[in-house]
């Protein structure tokens, strides 16, 4: 991978590392392509049945765009453009997984890398999160594939929160809402996030594909195509 990104293999689990610890992780273009190019490996990888994604470090999952990025590239919105071009092809990698995702939040997750974090289907967090969305704060517009996954995972009422007022919640608040699913001090974050992993990988890798697709087609309320893949699945089983 790009010295910004790292791939590597634990016991059938895939971990992907933004480092850019100079920079709280956050995303340039080499990090944002290289993201995609990790979960595109990933996935083509043998014996691999979970990936967990993460930053380098204890002190940041990912500060969002690399602001100083922006500014070297001159035309503001041609630099977020151009992250957003990696950031686009990392989530449809992440979208067509045949395998569960966790989002390891240590620190800092700002911005963009809440846009991270609610692609994978899980989120585990430390205890001295501090996620914030000041895309409104800083005159931007969120993408809207974030906003739809936010409002899937925590409703309408909690993202116009998180996006308007743009600030800082209690990580515990987080998790009632379910936008962590756990909650760990940050010295037992990884020992935790990857103990989860490890399970899922060992689930039957016959039939994780299927019910990836399946839950996929129930989440986005099409429950023909999700009777359609299962009695596939059934078929082929």
């Amino acid at each position: 991978m790009s010295g910004n990104v790292a791939l590597e293999f634990d016991h059938g689990v895939a971990v992907i590392t933004m480092a850019n610890p100079g920079r709280l992780n956050a995303m340039d273009d080499a990090v944002a392509s290289g993201l995609a190019a990790a979960v595109a490996q990933a996935a083509a990888a043998e014996g691999v049945g979970a990936l967990v994604l993460r930053g380098a470090g204890r002190e940041a999952f990912c500060s969002g765009v690399d602001l100083k990025f922006v500014a070297a590239f001159g035309d503001r919105a041609a630099a977020f453009a151009t992250v957003g071009k990696g950031v686009d092809a990392f989530l449809a990698a992440m979208a067509a997984l045949p395998f569960p995702s966790i989002a390891m939040l240590h620190g800092v997750c700002y911005g963009g890398g809440v846009q991270l974090a609610v692609t994978a289907d899980f989120r585990f967090a430390d205890t001295a999160l501090k996620l914030v969305i000041p895309a409104v704060k800083n005159g931007l517009h969120y993408p809207i594939p974030a906003l739809e996954r936010l409002m899937r995972l925590v409703g309408p009422s909690r993202t116009r929160r998180l996006v308007l007022e743009g600030e800082r919640l209690p990580p515990e608040l987080l998790l009632g809402w379910g936008l962590v699913d756990e909650l760990h001090p940050p010295e037992r974050l990884e020992e935790a996030t990857l103990a989860f992993a490890r399970r899922l990988a060992a689930q039957p890798r016959a039939v994780v594909p299927a019910y990836m697709q399946i839950l996929h087609a129930v989440e986005s309320g099409d429950i023909t195509a999700a009777s359609r893949l299962r009695d596939e699945a059934r078929r082929r089983n």
